[in-house]
């Protein structure tokens, strides 16, 4: 038995598959329920969050009659879930934790699952691995835009698509390996792990301004200088002669030469005419010091 066939066949394995649609479809619905939709507009988000992954997986694939067609139990639990949310309003800290468990235990099973299959179909690795992690949290995604909001795969929610990424390239490495079978089930534990820790601990990718480099007007002068002063240095020692600085031609040249003493000194040297800083901490400063030389509001 490869290890798709005991994703697929195993009994306790599908059992969770299942629940997994539910709890995505119970979710779905208590989104569906802060926005006040009616009972289509729960089913249709039930739908898409518990078989939006799996139906892109499957079209791709060209696999025929999506798995998520293929029978009525996969809707059914899609439906019922949407539905559940829809008639009983669960909420509770014991509650959001049971299905936060349940779902992320049907991430993992589900990227390992689109893995293995988009491999047995003949996809190469990159694609398999995109596919897989495509499987677990596409129809998460597809659910948030058609509610109009930015999906939590994209920033600031748990890390499920990390977790779904881990599990599809262990997923990989069990079938490039050759391991017995039941150690896929190894790599969906290890993905769902640690999208649950990440959970718990509120873990979160760094976003992109985590990552920007802020740099002061003297910082900045410096960078400057140093760059010219190796670019000086690299075109003498391949060229022989040392390149002039013409200043009537080079607005940075007399960089080379000033003595500014703080980021202060150089924006006067740079920004002379008080008008050409309205509304910055500099102009203010210019304002307190002598208001008649500030530029109007």
């Amino acid at each position: 038995m490869d290890p798709l066939e005991l994703l697929v066949t195993n009994d306790f394995l599908r059992v969770l598959d299942l629940v997994g649609v539910f709890v995505m479809g119970v979710a779905a619905g208590a989104i569906a329920s802060r926005l006040n939709f009616d009972a289509v507009g729960f089913a249709v988000i039930g739908i898409v969050a518990g078989l939006g992954g799996g139906l892109v997986r499957d079209l791709i694939l060209d696999y025929g009659t999506p798995a998520a067609f293929d029978g009525p139990w996969y809707l059914t639990c899609a439906l019922g879930g949407a539905m559940f949310t829809f008639v009983i309003h669960a909420d509770g800290p014991w509650w959001r934790r049971l299905v936060t468990a349940l779902d992320i235990a049907a991430m993992g099973l589900w990227a390992a699952t689109g893995t293995a299959k988009s491999l047995g179909y003949g996809l190469d690795t990159l694609p398999a691995i995109l596919l897989g992690v495509t499987s677990a949290v596409g129809g998460g995604v597809i659910r948030d835009v058609l509610v109009g909001r930015i999906p939590q795969v994209f920033g600031g929610g748990p890390l499920y698509a990390t977790g779904a990424l881990v599990t599809a390239v262990l997923t990989w490495l069990v079938l490039a390996l050759g391991l017995p079978s039941p150690t896929v089930l190894v790599a969906v534990a290890v993905g769902a792990l640690l999208a649950g820790v990440a959970a718990w601990r509120r873990w979160s990718l760094p976003a992109h301004q985590e990552w920007q480099v802020t740099m002061s007007a003297t910082q900045l002068k410096q960078l400057v200088r140093r760059t010219r002063k190796d670019e000086r240095e690299r075109v003498a020692q391949e060229t022989g002669a040392i390149p002039a600085v013409d200043v009537a031609h080079d607005d940075l040249a007399e960089d080379a030469t000033a003595e500014d003493l703080d980021a202060s000194d150089y924006e006067d040297r740079i920004f002379p005419d008080p008008a050409e800083l309205p509304g910055t901490a500099e102009n203010e400063r210019r304002e307190e010091q002598d208001p008649g030389t500030a530029s109007p509001r």
